[in-house]
Formats: C-alpha cells, sequence, structure tokens
C-alpha cells in the first residue's frame, strides 16, 4: 500500500485555491479537487464557476519542481498545468497527495484496462460529458461522448439510439456500457475469433456471446498464429470481449526486445547521440533548461551535449553562447547527469564538453565531475591499450569528452612523436588523407598555428587527467596511436570525407570514434538524415532532440531496443508480409479540434536507412476511410523486400486526408529485428514521441528469411 500524506490528499479531495496556469492561457485563481464521479481525474474549477476542466492524472508524465513555490505538471501531450504556492511546506503536502493519487489513478487504470480497455476510457470521457455530474447522460451530453470518441454517426442516427434507450431522457450507467460495447466491438476479430474457440454456453441473442475459449485455445492461437509457445493463460475461459482486450493489450505490442551483446568494445556500436542538448527550443532565443537533459537520458540519449562558459562568482555555466539562450549552472547539469544518465539502461553516458571557458573556471569543471560522479566518472588507465573498453566493462560509467593535447598525450604514450592532432576548435579539424594533395588542408595546418599556441595556454591539466574520449582531428592516412580519440565532423563535410577515403573511413571506425554533428546554420534546431553516417559506422551522430521531426523519428526506431546498436557488417536480409487491418482511436491532438472534426485516416508505412532498401517504399499507403477516426477498417495489404535490415527502420504513420493538406495523428518506428510476427498492435505516439491513449494499429505479420 502506497504512504499517504493525509493532508495532501484531503486538500485535493476537498478542494483547495491555488494560482494556476494552463498551457497556453493566463494565470488565475482555480479550486483543484478530486473529482467524485472518477478517482483517476482532477476537476479544476473557476470560484465564481464559469470555468470547469479536468485534467487526467493517468495521462501525467512528470511532475517538475520549480523553484520552492512552483509545481510544473506535464501530461504526455506535452501540455502543462503550473501551479504557485504560498511556501514550500504547501507545494510539499500538495506534491506528495497528488504523488499517491497519480499512483493510485494508475493502478485502478491497470485494473480497469485489464477487464475492458473500451469502458476503461469511456469511464473518464463520460466524467468529463456529465456537466450536470448525475452519473447520467443526456442527449447533449451523450453526443459529446460519441465526439470525443472520435466516432462518426449522423445526428439523426444518434437521436433513434438515444430515444431508444434512454429513461427519463437520460442514460445510466449501465445502458451506456452496453451501447458502448456494441458500437466499439472490434468486428475484424470475429472469424479468428470463432476460428479457435471450442466451446459454447446458453442461450443469447448474439452467436459471440455464446462462444468461449478455453485456456487450450488460447495457447493454441498463440502457438499458430503468434508463434509463442510459452504462452500461459491466466484463466480458464475467454469470451469475445477478453480476446479482444489481449489483442489490443501492451503485451502484444508489434516490438520485440532483444538482447544486446555487451561483449564489444564500445566503437563497435552506434550509440544514441544528442546536438545541444540542453535546449528546449531553437539556438537563438529558446530556453536552455536541466530538464531538458534530464528528457534526453528519459529518452535513452547517453552522448550529451555541454557548452561550458565562464559564469559568475566563479561557476561555470552551460549555454550557447553569443544568444538570448538563458543560463544553466554547470554543476546542476551533472547532478542532473548522476540522477538520470542510468534512467532507461545502464549503458554508458557521454559527456561531450565543448569548452569556452578560462582555466580556472575548468578547474572548477574538473573538480565538479569528480565530486559529483564519484566512481561513475571513468578514468583511462591503460593509454596503451589497442582496443576501447567494452560495453560490459563501462557499465553505469561516464565518460568525458574533451580537447586533445598533443603534449599531454605524448607524455601517456611515452613517445615523442605523436600522430595525434587536437582540434583547433569546437567545429573545425583537420582531416588528411594520404591521397590528398589538396593544398588548402595544408594552408590550414599554417593559419591556425597561432591559435595552436593559444590552446597550449588554455589545456587544463585537470580535466585532461579524467578526460576518456580525447577530441583530436581526424587523420585516415596514419593509425593512431591511441585508441581514446573522437573526431568530430560536421554533417556538410561527411559525405566527402567517406567518399575520399576509399574504404579506409570505414576501417577506421573499427575501432576509433567519430562524432557527427549539424551545422552551425541550422538556428531553427533542425535535423539532418543521420543514415548515410550510420551506414558508414559513425558511432556518434548527434541530432537535435528538441526537434521531433521524421529524423528523430527514424533515431527513435533504430535505438529503441537498446541506447547502444551493435554495427553488423553481415547483410539480413528479409521479406516482411504485411497486412494492415484496422486502427483504433485516432484523434487530433488538439483538443478543441478533435470536439469540432471527424478525421479521415489512412496509414502509410515506409523504409529509412540503406539506399537499397529505402527506394521501394513510396507506394505503401491504405485507403482513406471517410469519417472514421475511432474505429476505420483497412485490411491493406504489402510487402516489404530488404536486403540489408540491419541498417534499417520501418516507420508507420497515420494521417488524415484533407486537399488542404494532410494532418500526422500519430506515428511509430521500430528496427525490422525487431518485429514480432502474428496479429500484433502498434502502439501510436504523438508529434512529441509520447504513447497516444489506446491509439493503435492493427496488424498481421509473417516474415521470410
Amino acid at each position: 500500500m502506497n504512504k499517504i500524506n493525509h493532508q495532501g490528499v484531503n486538500s485535493l479531495v476537498y478542494g483547495v485555491l491555488l494560482n494556476v496556469k494552463l498551457h497556453k492561457m493566463k494565470r488565475t485563481q482555480i479550486i483543484l479537487l478530486l473529482s467524485p464521479n472518477e478517482v483517476r481525474m482532477i476537476q479544476m474549477l473557476d470560484p465564481q464557476g464559469t470555468f470547469s476542466t479536468y485534467f487526467d492524472l493517468t495521462q501525467i508524465s512528470d511532475i517538475q519542481q520549480k523553484e520552492q513555490s512552483k509545481l510544473k505538471i506535464i501530461n504526455i501531450q506535452g501540455e502543462y498545468i503550473k501551479l504557485y504556492f504560498e511556501n514550500p511546506f504547501q507545494l510539499i503536502t500538495i506534491k506528495e497527495g497528488l504523488d499517491y493519487l497519480i499512483k493510485e489513478g494508475n493502478r485502478i487504470q491497470k485494473q480497469l484496462d485489464s477487464y475492458n480497455q473500451i469502458w476503461s476510457s469511456a469511464l473518464k470521457l463520460i466524467t468529463k460529458a456529465d456537466i450536470d455530474m448525475d452519473n447520467k447522460l443526456n442527449f447533449k451530453e451523450f453526443q459529446f461522448l460519441i465526439g470525443e470518441l472520435q466516432i462518426e454517426i449522423p445526428e439523426r442516427k444518434l437521436i433513434q439510439i438515444f430515444e431508444k434507450n434512454q429513461k427519463n431522457n437520460q442514460l445510466d450507467e449501465a445502458t451506456l456500457y452496453k451501447l458502448l460495447m456494441d458500437i466499439t466491438r472490434r468486428h475484424e476479430l470475429t472469424e479468428l475469433y470463432q476460428k479457435y474457440s471450442s466451446k459454447q454456453e446458453g442461450m443469447f441473442e448474439d452467436p459471440l456471446q455464446a462462444m468461449l475459449m478455453t485456456d487450450k485455445d488460447l495457447q493454441q492461437f498463440f502457438k499458430v498464429e503468434q508463434a509463442q509457445n510459452d504462452y500461459q493463460p491466466k484463466r480458464k475461459q475467454y469470451n469475445f470481449y477478453d480476446f479482444q482486450n489481449l489483442i489490443f493489450s501492451e503485451e502484444n505490442s508489434l516490438f520485440q526486445p532483444t538482447a544486446v551483446d555487451l561483449s564489444q568494445p564500445i566503437t563497435k556500436y552506434l550509440i544514441n547521440s544528442s546536438h545541444n542538448t540542453y535546449l528546449e527550443t531553437n539556438q537563438l532565443t529558446g530556453e536552455s533548461s536541466c530538464f531538458a537533459y534530464q528528457d534526453a537520458f528519459k529518452m535513452g540519449f547517453k552522448c550529451v551535449e555541454l557548452d561550458c562558459w565562464d559564469g559568475e562568482d566563479g561557476e561555470p555555466k552551460v549555454t550557447h553562447g553569443h544568444t538570448l539562450v538563458n543560463d544553466i549552472k554547470f554543476k546542476d547539469v551533472i547532478s542532473t547527469v548522476r540522477d538520470f544518465a542510468f534512467y532507461k539502461d545502464n549503458n554508458p553516458a557521454i559527456l561531450s564538453l565543448e569548452m569556452h571557458c578560462c582555466l580556472k573556471q575548468q578547474k572548477r569543471i574538473a573538480d565538479l565531475l569528480q565530486s559529483i560522479l564519484g566512481e561513475m566518472l571513468f578514468v583511462v588507465k591503460d593509454f596503451k591499450q589497442e582496443k576501447f573498453s567494452t560495453l560490459q566493462q563501462l557499465q553505469r560509467r561516464v565518460l568525458v569528452k574533451y580537447k586533445g593535447d598533443d603534449q599531454f598525450l605524448q607524455e601517456k604514450l611515452q613517445t615523442q612523436s605523436s600522430t595525434l592532432f587536437y582540434t583547433q576548435s569546437h567545429d573545425d579539424m583537420l582531416i588528411t588523407f594520404d591521397d590528398d594533395d589538396n593544398q588548402d588542408i595544408q594552408a590550414n595546418v599554417k593559419q591556425f598555428s597561432q591559435t595552436l599556441d593559444e590552446h597550449h595556454k588554455k589545456i587544463c591539466r585537470e580535466l585532461l587527467e579524467i578526460t576518456s574520449l580525447y577530441a583530436v582531428s581526424l587523420k585516415l592516412d596514419k593509425k593512431p596511436e591511441l585508441v581514446w580519440i573522437v573526431s568530430s565532423v560536421s554533417e556538410d563535410k561527411i559525405q566527402d570525407v567517406i567518399k575520399k577515403s576509399h574504404g579506409k573511413f570505414q576501417e577506421y571506425v573499427d575501432n576509433y570514434f567519430v562524432r557527427v554533428y549539424p551545422l552551425g546554420l541550422r538556428f531553427d534546431s533542425s535535423n539532418y538524415d543521420p543514415f548515410p553516417s550510420w551506414t558508414a559506422g559513425a558511432q556518434l551522430v548527434a541530432l537535435n532532440i528538441q526537434t521531433k521531426d521524421l529524423f528523430m523519428l527514424q533515431n527513435y526506431g533504430m535505438f529503441l531496443n537498446s541506447s547502444y546498436v551493435l554495427k553488423s557488417n553481415q547483410d539480413v536480409r528479409m521479406n516482411i508480409y504485411v497486412r494492415i487491418i484496422s486502427a483504433t482511436n485516432l484523434v487530433w491532438e488538439e483538443a478543441k479540434r478533435r470536439q469540432e472534426e471527424i478525421v479521415d485516416p489512412y496509414i502509410k508505412i515506409r523504409v529509412a536507412g540503406n539506399k537499397d532498401d529505402v527506394n521501394k517504399s513510396d507506394k505503401w499507403r491504405t485507403e482513406v476511410v471517410q469519417d472514421n477516426g475511432y474505429h476505420p477498417i483497412f485490411n491493406y495489404q504489402c510487402v516489404i523486400q530488404l536486403k540489408h535490415a540491419q541498417q534499417d527502420v520501418i516507420y508507420v504513420q497515420a494521417y488524415s486526408y484533407s486537399i488542404l493538406g494532410d494532418s500526422l495523428l500519430g506515428q511509430y518506428c521500430l528496427s525490422p529485428l525487431n518485429l514480432r510476427t502474428g496479429y500484433r498492435i502498434i502502439p501510436l505516439l504523438n508529434s512529441q514521441f509520447k504513447t497516444l491513449a489506446n491509439s493503435y494499429v492493427l496488424v498481421q505479420i509473417k516474415i521470410e528469411y
């Protein structure tokens, strides 16, 4: 049983008056109280009674404490509510009360979902629709409920349904339950259910209600259709709605996790990497915060960037220099790294330091890294090691990337002639090839000679001692004497580097790190296609995670199974037979639009990755289903033929058609190597990559290798 803060819970049960700022609305006074009709909802009432709305406790993704007087509550759509408190004690009391109610709400949600997903969703909508709070719905309230469910029923037909089932111009809860069960039955599963049902009981109007699956029937279904020989039913008998709930449960997701080989040096892996991690929006005027680092780690990113600048009172700061972006303290960022770096898994984290600090504040940075991270901080012991440490050896360790220094590295390697060249600045580096006669590159060496002298003066010995990835120029004509290095190349140069290397780049990245980063001209924090760099073997392909575009979706799919993906030179060929059967709960992301407009959905499926596999994927798209976002039937079939499945991702997107431009309703992405066969659901994500409640695409998958 969860520990209860009685005072916090009671405040929310009986109502508490607070200053509140709703997403995209002005700050105002609002009474917060637990809904008397639905314990998974907090009701918000205007003190004058002119405003009433709800927020769903089961849809809260994060509660962030701002200073000592503010809480920011964020839902899975990225919408927020800010609560302002008179004192820290009131904040703590209400926060603990909310924490308890959220846990209880999620517990109840899970129980209801296991019983009946449809009714679970409808209960909360009924609470919102029941304006007069009498536990019954009049016609207007019933009409609102049907609209929220995105079910398109003509008003005349809706009136007929209501008149046939009403009592005293109201629909009670039992009647609503029956109506919704009839409306939301997944008829596309009927034939499948009948195929495996062996038992009949009693006399019913509906033949489906007379049929039952036994536990043996269900085991046979999972063995034959789902290729799951070890499925263990939880009870003896299953009716149609039980079977429907099993199909649409999270456990029946299309995604199949696979074990990760931890035995290889980490240069053998692609690593989930971010750029300008501190930013929440654009690079010129956007806001930076430690919450951006929290979000990055929660999403599975393992290489994060810290732009370090001199701060006040000797405390270094992280910010985007020479812009309007605000500052955050370096020590607060490192505390966030300590607390969240291993939130999703135990794979090592890499801190990419872009250094603009004076020597004194660099020393402070070294002190903070050691004191805050402690044993998490990985320090190089053997500089003559021929291969990087393995992923297993580096579990729950933090690696620091910092400028290489020729004199320091020669000392560690006990040599007088190092083949290493450190970077001139955070963006520019020397890239040389043994067959390159480009005079401009040779001129660059002289041009930066003065910069190199200044560089020597700014290098911090204390920071070098705890660095485990030394930033050096990319030099492909000779084998580096040190494995603990990383070279950075901008997105516009990487393909030229790969092409001119005549295969040497691929050999180089077997043992040494290469980081690819976005052009500085991407002021809007847009992204570039990561696949050419991944395909060539570059391990750290950094994207702007604050921008949830198509390339970020592909990155999501690439690292869905693990934050480290083992590179493979062995081609995996697959023929994937896909039947897109139907979808559930395809709705507009904006709440206002959901009430005003019904979607006209269609589904498209695409491949991103190796160019041999991408070219054939433009044609896979279902027909548009008019006026039915709640339960469109598609029955569309296609065959996806892949020659390099280990280098690809498959992404699915649901759109609503319009002559003015189609609108995204939901999306998902994963590696073909993580596909499960059989009748599976694709859990759709919104534009911010948060899971959409009860929004799925039902597919049937068969695979030939």
